[in-house]
């Protein structure tokens, strides 16, 4: 495992313990009548409260590799092992739990996580419903992930009215909502100029030192890897240390 690098906020405790492993993971798409490997043998470790950056050109693999961690596809072979839960051997019933109270998915595009139609408290409620907490305790909850993302004056404004960054920062709300263990987010920065990048980024480091939530940042931007732990690269579908 490569050095651990500090970043804002950092807790340095060492050594952690083990949250995901992967090994041996491949992954092949077939298309009509022409096959494309996405993934080679990827070998991964993750500490719990680590983050970690993925970095690589696009169509390297790095989507694949987030996907298959957050259940949402099936490897073609290897193991994923997230929480001691066995993520390809789940059932669809077990996926959706995993996904409700292990794993926090941010999409690439903020708005396919979230509901146009309700309100940014609202948005952040909806992953709590039927989970464990009277509604005070979940509306306390709710108010206070928002006011971590600076989005306390935006509680009764809809998606449609938020500007990018402000969409990205509800969409890790609601990915946060739940106090997931592990959070998967795809191109956090996409789109976002940097200074609004590193607020975001700075923020985000708030709120997942106060939950001791690990992270998997899949970017094309090297100035995120002062906010991560560490960064890898893929390419071709491997795993190259360092960048």
């Amino acid at each position: 495992m490569a050095s651990v690098r500090s970043h804002p906020g950092a807790q340095q405790v060492q050594p952690r313990e083990r949250l995901a492993e992967v090994r041996d993971l491949g992954h092949v798409y077939t298309t009509g009548e022409e096959i494309v490997v996405a993934l080679r043998g990827i070998d991964l470790d993750l500490g719990a409260g680590e983050r970690l950056a993925i970095m690589g050109r696009s169509g390297s693999g790095k989507t694949t590799l987030l996907r298959i961690l957050a259940a949402l596809e099936s490897p073609t072979r290897g193991e994923v092992v997230v929480a001691g839960q066995d993520v390809p051997g789940m059932t669809r019933p077990q996926r959706e739990v995993y996904r409700r109270r292990t794993v926090g998915y941010v999409w690439q595009e903020p708005e396919a996580g979230l509901l146009p139609g309700l309100t940014t408290l609202q948005n952040v409620l909806v992953p709590m419903l039927g989970e464990p907490g009277t509604r005070e305790e979940q509306l306390g909850s709710a108010l206070g992930i928002l006011g971590t993302m600076k989005l306390s004056y935006r509680l009764g404004d809809r998606p449609p009215e938020l500007t990018v960054a402000e969409a990205q920062r509800l969409a890790l709300a609601v990915a946060l909502a739940n106090g997931p263990r592990l959070l998967l987010a795809d191109e956090l920065t996409a789109g976002l100029e940097w200074a609004a990048a590193r607020d975001l980024l700075r923020d985000l480091d708030t709120a997942l030192s106060q939950r001791g939530t690990a992270a998997i940042i899949v970017t094309h931007d090297p100035r995120l890897q002062a906010y991560v732990d560490r960064a890898i690269v893929i390419r071709d579908g491997t795993v190259r240390t360092g960048t």
